[in-house]
């Protein structure tokens, strides 16, 4: 038995509709996860910046403290921040890539609706 044209187009647009409503939901979740991680992020700003302010004002009346030996050997703040973001990056471009090649190995990854 043959299915009439019109009700396979029908279900055709109605599961690009789904898929249309699904992405948009998708994309929507995730601007509202980024934002409320970035308004999150500029509330810890605030608050370390006037934790230094504060502490900037009273570190004139502290004694100076004892140069440790090897302070120079030590990377700063901003060098330790690199190479962390760097290895993430190339642990997530790792996960990326076997992801990818498990879908791969899966049978019928290839097949439409799969």
């Amino acid at each position: 038995m043959q299915v009439p044209e019109e009700f396979t187009m029908a279900a055709e647009n109605a599961k690009n509709t789904t898929n249309k409503d699904a992405a948009a939901e998708e994309s929507r979740v995730q601007d509202q996860i980024l934002e409320a991680i970035k308004r999150s992020q500029d509330a810890t700003l605030k608050i370390v910046s006037a934790w230094s302010e504060s502490v900037a004002k009273v570190a004139p009346k502290l004694p100076e403290m004892p140069k440790l030996p090897m302070m120079d050997a030590i990377p700063k703040p901003g060098e330790i921040s690199d190479k962390f973001f760097e290895f993430a990056r190339e642990l997530m471009n790792t996960q990326q890539e076997f992801v990818k090649r498990l879908i791969d190995a899966l049978p019928g990854h290839d097949e439409p609706g799969a």
